[in-house]
């Protein structure tokens, strides 16, 4: 049986979110909060240090944020 190229595309996108990618960026509001921003989403994450996004799933690495 033949897959299409859009299975196989979901399956390595589905496979992506388990890599984990690295914590580099952070995001300033007003008052000087501070806040780390996922990788792959570009949205600000609730808490530091979390394993994975609370929005879009992304395994998260660490060991560079803050350097």
């Amino acid at each position: 049986m033949r897959r299409n190229s859009k299975e196989s595309i979901t399956a390595e996108t589905a496979l992506s979110y388990r890599t984990p990618l690295a914590v580099t960026e952070t995001f300033t509001y007003k008052g000087g909060y501070e806040f780390a921003v996922c990788p792959r989403c570009h949205i600000s994450l609730e808490r530091e240090y979390q394993a994975f996004c609370d929005r879009c799933g992304q395994a998260l690495d660490w060991r560079k944020y803050g350097r």
